[in-house]
């Protein structure tokens, strides 16, 4: 599984032939099983590197491997929304190339994944699933500023329907809608702030701030599982004391922990 890397260090890798997309990965020294793999992915702050060195004691803990994509700015300055549009650089297909690349070159197997995203990092998670439902087990969304909804009469990325920009979607929401999700908010993550899009359409349906955003989602993700007739796991849980800095989550511990035991908690031992 480790092709000669050494646990317990946090290793950089650019891919061949891609020198614009970069991982870092973390193998435990207590790794129990190839398939105890998070994926882990930053906010706008690129901070990749970080959610590694904050998630090691539950990585241990775990014995689970850690990966953490990089999408820069020049590259993906709308990583969160997957692109801009078709023809344009596409970050889920950058993803993608990070998944075969540490297939070949960890041997970690590429799905199903157990994904955590912060803040645009979550935005990305919950598309990338809507995407491509059947890759992943679980995911967690701290903090996301805004959501794609499942509605169908508004077009990607507001809803799911196409557009000149993103033509011909299709999506197998009963799939996604069987995905145990779930949505980490800050008690305090209540601010109008400058990384919060405020849009006219975003604040019209889905709320002014993140906190009323994630209660909306999850109550139209439930709705909509009812009309399937699918059970959902979507839920919503605050953070206590964190704002939307990410070191305000990281200042509050158990916070790491439901991360890790809602991702892996189906293979408790």
């Amino acid at each position: 599984m480790i092709n000669n890397l050494i646990p317990g260090k946090i290793y950089h890798r650019t891919i061949d032939g891609m020198s614009q997309m970069n991982y870092f990965v973390y193998i435990p020294i207590k790794s129990r099983d190839e398939t105890r793999i998070m994926y882990t992915i930053h906010g706008i702050s690129r901070n990749a590197e970080e959610h590694i060195r904050g998630f090691i004691p539950q990585a241990e803990r775990y014995g689970a491997a850690i990966i953490a994509p990089l999408f820069t700015r020049t590259d993906f300055p709308r990583y969160q929304q997957l692109g801009t549009s078709v023809n344009q650089e596409r970050a889920d297909m950058a993803f993608d190339h990070v998944l075969q690349d540490a297939h070949e070159y960890l041997g970690i197997p590429p799905a199903p994944m157990r994904m955590f995203g912060f803040s645009g990092g979550g935005q990305f998670v919950h598309r990338y699933a809507m995407f491509y439902p059947k890759r992943v087990a679980r995911m967690v969304l701290a903090a996301p500023s805004w959501y794609t909804f499942p509605d169908p009469e508004r077009k990607y990325p507001y809803g799911i329907k196409s557009s000149l920009d993103w033509p011909n979607l299709r999506f197998a929401m009963e799939k996604f809608l069987q995905i145990p999700t779930r949505v980490l908010i800050g008690e305090e993550d209540d601010l109008r702030d400058k990384d919060l899009n405020k849009t006219r359409e975003i604040d019209s349906f889905q709320g002014l701030n993140r906190g009323e955003r994630a209660e909306r989602w999850t109550t139209a993700v439930r709705a909509l599982g009812r009309s399937y007739d699918i059970s959902t796991d979507f839920h919503l849980e605050k953070v206590p004391n964190a704002s939307h800095a990410y070191e305000s989550y990281l200042a509050h511990p158990p916070f790491i922990e439901q991360i890790f035991d809602f991702l892996f908690d189906d293979q408790a031992e």
